[in-house]
């Protein structure tokens, strides 16, 4: 299986990982033959990357960390959950949910993320424009609870982590919809409104039977920052919980690697060399560190060139060093001629060969 754009994906391809909508439904299965109406349809939706099935990675499996209904499940829930919030407008607060639902979902994602004692984030979520807001707050939290799980967090910690991470964005509600779709750049008052959510959030998340102050700190304190540069409160480094903060990476990280309609998704390698830029100004170096270690720079399926001139898919990372991958060479020069003899290339055993670039 490998990834491509929606626009290099040809009919007769067939699908290698099967496409869920916002509200859990398949829109397309894995296995599928793909039609050009299908494509079609999915540039429609604004899905502008899918996996495909390639015979030269048959031995290689690529599978979600976590189970693909309890993703689902999470992505139903976060829905649910963001359309009960009370708009700012109304004056009836609380969060009309029922608890048990939110506890038995943040528990199925901990089990699932529990059961791999090397697991690295290697799949990228397939999502629509519209889809944005429940996949965003279910990859947060995969990534967080992931980075909770490696600093060896007890189960109740991590369960506050990643209930704290996965309603973060629930005070969205408090943001007109044509700000948060506005294509340039915002005004002074419409940044100011675009800083409502945390507290928000919190006040309506506090008013539940759910309420924790953990899980609450994430929900207020996840877009503060290392020197006080955040918001809503301006807290620096050790004022600010560590599960806020770890919570702060990973929201920052899959919005970078998403798509908006004001920007297109940064790829994952680029994400990545953001956050290491700016480190110490942002975040905890500590926390950053154990975060990217368990982060796929270039995922498995992805084509990357080499400084050789060779280049090939990703079918491997290595746990800790993942800017060197293993890499199935299967072309050379820019022309992508094929390889005569195809080889796998761990770059964590050559230092002297480098990834130049991605390619679609």
């Amino acid at each position: 299986m490998r990834r491509v754009s929606t626009d290099s994906a040809q009919p007769g391809m067939f699908l290698g990982k099967t496409i869920i909508g916002g509200a859990g439904q398949v829109l397309l299965k894995s296995g599928v033959e793909i039609k050009p109406q299908y494509l079609i349809y999915l540039e429609r939706l604004g899905i502008n990357y899918i996996y495909v099935q390639d015979s030269r990675m048959q031995d290689v499996e690529i599978n979600d960390i976590i189970r693909e209904e309890v993703r689902q499940e999470a992505r139903s829930l976060v829905r649910d959950v963001i359309k009960k919030v009370p708009s700012p407008s109304n004056q009836k607060k609380g969060l009309n949910i029922k608890d048990k639902k939110v506890l038995k979902t943040v528990s199925s994602i901990i089990e699932d993320l529990l059961e791999d004692d090397d697991t690295i984030s290697q799949l990228m979520d397939i999502r629509s424009l519209d889809d944005y807001l429940f996949s965003h707050s279910v990859n947060s939290c995969i990534l967080a609870t992931l980075v909770g799980k490696k600093l060896n967090y007890n189960i109740n910690t991590l369960k506050q982590l990643a209930m704290g991470t996965l309603l973060h964005d629930m005070g969205m509600v408090a943001v007109p919809e044509k700000i948060l779709k506005k294509p340039g750049e915002l005004t002074e008052d419409e940044y100011a409104t675009v800083k409502n959510p945390p507290h928000y959030g919190y006040e309506i998340f506090k008013s539940s039977k759910l309420f924790s102050a953990q899980a609450g700190a994430v929900i207020l304190r996840h877009h503060e920052r290392y020197h006080g540069q955040g918001y809503p409160q301006g807290l620096k480094s050790n004022e600010n919980s560590a599960l806020a903060q770890i919570a702060g990476i990973a929201d920052v990280y899959d919005a970078l690697t998403s798509e908006r309609s004001y920007r297109k998704a940064f790829q994952p390698y680029q994400a990545i060399e953001m956050l290491m830029a700016w480190g110490e100004d942002y975040f905890d170096m500590e926390i950053l560190n154990h975060f990217l270690s368990i982060t796929a720079a270039y995922p498995i399926g992805f084509h990357v060139f080499l400084s050789n001139g060779e280049s090939g898919l990703v079918i491997a990372n290595n746990q800790g060093l993942t800017l060197r991958p293993v890499v199935r060479v299967l072309y050379t020069g820019e022309d992508l001629a094929p390889h005569p003899s195809p080889y796998d290339l761990d770059l964590s055993q050559v230092l002297d060969i480098t990834i130049v670039k991605v390619l679609d």
